[in-house]
């Protein structure tokens, strides 16, 4: 794919991922930082405008295989954004109609994973990858839920607040319920995981036929 093409899609997923968290924090405040949503996508944000400074290099470390690494983990960690929110929050959300949502939870994770899928070559990739990718999401669980117990700092819009997501509601739901939900996702997370990989497998076999 053309290099110049790929810089000029890049700026314009930076832009788009920018406007997405200056409109959601503008309107309702920096507690939206809370929010799985807002991080992954300044995750986006901040990665993407780390790839944009590699390729204005002469050298071709943006594609360097550590890099499409950590990239494969930053794609998953987007995707579960646009996933849970379209299976359990879409559902049940109140202002779905907005500029902001639709650019956190759909417009820039499939812009990401379409960068990855179309740009990225497969070879740089470990068989355990879809497991060390989990990290991100377990690690922000861990903090929504200590957030939840101790800090509980307010977050905007949150029915279920100090608790950003209602799966995560422990004291209105127990353990129980909260653990199950949690293994679902962590298990889906995972499984989608190994498909991106195999995804990804398969190209690069295609791509060694034709060579």
């Amino acid at each position: 794919m053309n290099r110049r093409f790929i810089f000029a899609y890049r700026i314009f997923l930076f832009l788009l991922a920018f406007l997405g968290i200056y409109l959601e924090i503008a309107k309702y405040g920096w507690g939206m930082l809370m929010y799985y949503t807002i991080l992954s996508n300044l995750l986006v944000l901040l990665f993407t405008a780390y790839l944009i400074y590699l390729m204005t290099r002469a050298d071709e470390v943006w594609k360097a295989p550590k890099i499409l690494r950590i990239k494969g983990g930053v794609t998953m960690a987007i995707m579960i954004t646009c996933v849970v929110y379209h299976l359990l929050l879409a559902p049940i959300a109140k202002d779905f109609y907005r500029l902001e949502n639709f650019l956190c939870h759909y417009i820039v994770p499939l812009m990401f994973l379409f960068d990855t899928l179309l740009v990225d070559k497969s070879r740089q990739y470990r068989w355990f990858d879809p497991i060390a990718w989990t990290s991100l999401p377990l690690i922000y669980m861990i903090f929504a839920l200590f957030n939840g117990f101790v800090l509980k700092i307010d977050i905007p819009g949150a029915k279920d607040n100090p608790f950003p997501y209602f799966f995560l509601n422990v004291f209105k739901y127990g353990w129980p319920y909260v653990i199950r939900m949690s293994l679902i996702i962590f298990a889906a997370y995972l499984v989608f995981g190994f498909v991106f990989y195999g995804i990804k497998s398969v190209r690069l076999g295609k791509n060694r036929e034709r060579a």
